[in-house]
């Protein structure tokens, strides 16, 4: 009996396989490289933020990374998957259990057992080990590491989005301060032209039209100025909350300049959309989904477990640790499903459908990724040919509308034509304005849709 013990337990160990199919990443075809791809410059190395050139910009990543309540909720629900992680890999080793007791007690004297009183005292420990024959742990496990790796991916995109966030806001509130300068140069220009129409108007020289034409032309460039300011404060409050900072102490100090707008290199070819944090994650979790179908078909398989238990038992303290108080078992127990109502089935079933879903949602991951990565491109792309064609008109207006002027004070217009010419002018450079801006937020969109840049 000693050696037919331990050579069943060796068999069983030999024999285990785990059930259920093994994973296979899915093979889903790529374009070599994005359609959109049109550029001719490689970007400089380093983090991804670093490509604006910009320290602000760069401080205001560090503080979302380390203080920004959306980056530490991350970070706690990451820990929070790896903390589940050990309560599911717990089945791969033996349980060791110690149990110790002292009692006085009278059974019933309607039973087997002696009706008087007496004490017990017990102390031993306790084995238990499941012997995985069909693999029920080893998927239990699988899939709890494939979540949990699943769950770190999350918490890069999360970061990745958040420092998408930081610096769109950031961006936005420049642009704000761009148009704000632009604006405010103009508010100068249309005050000094008030106070001339108001001196030619009092000496004779003007018509009451023009000089109200002048007033009107000053106090909507102050209206527009002040829109622009409330909306420069929205980009402010919204950059505080992702830092982790109150909105009512936070300022963000206005900054002559435009921001630099980063370029993408030639050639970014599609498999760097594999490393987007979103489509690991979808990855991941397909393989989760492919280990709980061997799990629930093990689960409805006999189970062996391995039981032992050692130590001593006596009716008095005096000899509990004697010889004879000593006992002990160990032996094989196996559990064997019977009827179960068509159970394993439907789990099966059920296990076998959130595979396929999951394989679909990995799918869906894929062409969105896709999808975001040419958005990005091709508006990069397009934009900055619109913008060379904005900036050559706004050029021309500016020249446009101070020749009016020029012809204005010679005598030979009307003031009318120098508001209208002023007027396009204006609105050309807040349009180019307008489309550096979008250039920027597409650029930054293009970096998180390639998973943080286009260098591997």
């Amino acid at each position: 009996m000693k050696r037919l013990f331990p050579s069943f337990i060796g068999v069983a160990l030999f024999a285990s396989c785990a059930v259920g199919p093994d994973y296979e990443a899915p093979s889903v075809e790529l374009e070599a490289a994005f359609k959109n791809a049109g550029f001719s410059k490689a970007p400089p190395e380093g983090s991804w933020w670093g490509l604006f050139g910009d320290a602000q910009l760069n401080r205001y990543i560090r503080m979302a990374e380390t203080d920004g309540p959306t980056a530490r909720a991350a970070l706690a629900r990451y820990d929070l998957a790896r903390a589940s992680l050990g309560l599911d890999t717990v089945d791969a080793w033996p349980v060791v259990t110690a149990d110790a007791f002292g009692r006085r007690q009278q059974d019933s004297g309607n039973s087997n057992f002696s009706s008087g009183i007496y004490n017990d005292y017990r102390a031993a420990l306790n084995l238990s080990w499941e012997v995985d024959l069909w693999g029920r742990v080893r998927r239990q496990i699988g899939a709890a590491v494939a979540e949990t790796e699943a769950s770190g991916y999350d918490y890069r995109g999360a970061m990745l989005s958040l420092r998408g966030e930081v610096a769109r806001a950031y961006l936005s509130l420049r642009f704000a301060d761009a148009e704000i300068a632009l604006l405010e140069e103009t508010e100068e220009l249309r005050a000094e032209a008030r106070r001339l129409m108001k001196a030619r108007f009092e000496g004779g020289a003007s018509s009451r039209i023009d000089h109200e034409r002048s007033i009107t032309e000053h106090e909507s460039v102050r209206s527009e100025i002040e829109q622009l300011r409330a909306q420069r404060g929205k980009y402010e409050n919204a950059l505080a909350a992702l830092v982790g900072r109150s909105a009512s102490g936070f300022r963000v100090p206005a900054k002559a300049g435009r921001p630099s707008i980063p370029a993408p290199p030639s050639a970014v070819p599609s498999d760097l959309l594999r490393r987007r944090p979103d489509l690991a994650a979808a990855e991941r979790r397909l393989a989760a989904a492919s280990d709980r179908i061997g799990l629930a078909i093990a689960s409805y398989l006999p189970r062996l477990t391995l039981t032992g238990e050692g130590g001593f038992r006596s009716l008095s303290t005096s000899d509990l640790f004697q010889s004879n108080s000593k006992l002990w078992s160990l032996g094989p127990e196996l559990d064997i499903p019977l009827f179960q109502g068509g159970r394993a089935f439907a789990d099966k079933d059920r296990a076998e459908a959130a595979y396929r879903e999951a394989l679909e949602n990995y799918r869906d991951t894929l062409l969105k990724a896709v999808r975001d990565t040419e958005d990005a491109m091709g508006d990069g792309r397009h934009l900055a040919a619109a913008s060379t064609s904005r900036q050559r008109g706004a050029e021309s207006a500016r020249t446009a509308a101070s020749l009016v002027r020029k012809r204005y004070t010679g005598g030979a217009t009307d003031y009318f034509e120098v508001v209208e010419s002023e007027r396009t002018s204006l609105a050309e450079q807040r349009a180019a304005l307008a489309i550096e801006r979008a250039r920027a937020l597409a650029a930054t969109q293009l970096i998180q849709s390639l998973g943080g840049g286009w260098k591997r």
